[in-house]
């Protein structure tokens, strides 16, 4: 009897216990239930919040996530939205914090990385911004946004060479994105290596043929690497079907290409027509003293230096040329002021025939090394 009366104990026991577990159980049910509901709505609502932030409508794009965001839903995209809107409000801090939190709930999100990194980019955190870029990087190598802004950010981080690395590695694995190529390039032709950033441009423009930009770089690129004839031929095109987009530098480039291949009375015309058209330009100016210059007109190029100083009087090539015509007139005393000015600028083209040039107007010594003082 003793022992019956034991085990019906122990059975309302285990039954309690069990009803006990039963809750605990359902209970976690309702909860897990509660929170998949809550991720499934905040899907469908940031997607539609997207949607107004990119036509712009901020105000509508705020309303439809704010009780998401104080529910604290556990919905990486929907933080990453946040961020993206507390940055485009200027409040930075704010948009770190919902970066960061997107980072918490989605460590493999690259895209959580990259939107974390352009806000430490705008706050000045280039040391952060660089290693969070090169994560997104790591999570996702075939979005060229986050190469680029890698990239980008190697550069500012005085390291070009690695960024060349990055985007060759990223041609490499994205050989039809345009975008892509044209960032190497650009990265190229800010190391003075404009011969090889030709061949990207090249690519970027076969890729998408109609971009005036890639045309522009690559007419630039062209120029820089003496290639003056096929630059031209670009430039020429550039005026003549884009002449809305064809600013006076296309023209004065043109006109400087022809310069170059010998066509002096056809840059001429171009100059001519520059310098008539921008009234406050410069660089027309000092090409037709070029052209003066050619023909062994040292006046008629003095006058066009003379007009274009009185416009800009630190402009490089204007005082390196006015010091050359100077010192041919035998006037070495002008010419020095004008050559030291010229070489003040760490840009200087030719620097080095500028330099003797300055050498021979003061009467140094062959090999004395010149200075602009």
């Amino acid at each position: 009897m003793q022992i019956r009366r034991v085990m019906l104990c122990v059975a309302a026991m285990l039954m309690v216990l069990a009803a006990g577990c039963g809750q605990l159980y359902m209970d976690k049910q309702r909860e897990e239930a509660r929170q998949r509901w809550g991720v499934s709505r905040a899907e469908v609502v940031t997607r539609m919040a997207e949607g107004y932030f990119q036509r712009g409508e901020m105000g509508r794009a705020r309303q439809s996530i704010e009780d998401l965001l104080r529910a604290g839903v556990p919905y990486a995209p929907l933080y990453i939205l946040a961020a993206r809107m507390e940055a485009d409000k200027g409040d930075l801090d704010a948009a770190r914090s919902f970066a960061d939190h997107a980072v918490t709930l989605d460590p493999q999100s690259a895209e959580a990385r990259y939107v974390l990194g352009t806000i430490e980019q705008a706050l000045g955190q280039t040391d952060r911004a660089l290693y969070v870029f090169s994560e997104a990087v790591r999570l996702d190598p075939n979005q060229s946004q986050y190469v680029m802004a890698l990239a980008e950010m190697q550069v500012a981080q005085g390291e070009p060479e690695e960024a060349v690395k990055s985007l060759r590695e990223a041609a490499e694995r994205m050989p039809g994105r345009a975008e892509v190529h044209v960032a190497l390039g650009d990265v190229l032709a800010h190391q003075k290596r404009c011969s090889t950033a030709v061949g990207s441009f090249r690519i970027a423009l076969r890729l998408e043929p109609n971009r005036t930009d890639f045309k522009e770089r690559l007419a630039r690129a062209l120029y820089a690497s003496g290639e003056y004839g096929e630059a031209e031929s670009l430039l020429s095109d550039l005026a003549l079907t884009q002449p809305d987009f064809a600013s006076g530098w296309v023209h004065t480039m043109r006109a400087d290409c022809m310069l170059a291949t010998g066509r002096v009375a056809q840059a001429r015309e171009v100059y001519q027509a520059q310098s008539q058209n921008k009234r406050t330009a410069v660089a027309p100016l000092v090409g037709l003293a070029k052209c003066e210059i050619l023909d062994n007109r040292l006046a008629g190029a003095r006058k066009h230096l003379e007009e274009a100083l009185s416009r800009q009087p630190q402009h490089t090539e204007a005082n390196a040329l006015m010091g050359y015509v100077l010192l041919a007139e035998g006037r070495p005393g002008e010419a020095t002021a004008h050559l030291s000015m010229a070489l003040r600028d760490p840009e200087c083209a030719r620097r080095d025939t500028v330099e003797r040039l300055l050498a021979k107007a003061r009467g140094d010594p062959p090999g004395t090394p010149a200075t602009d003082n």
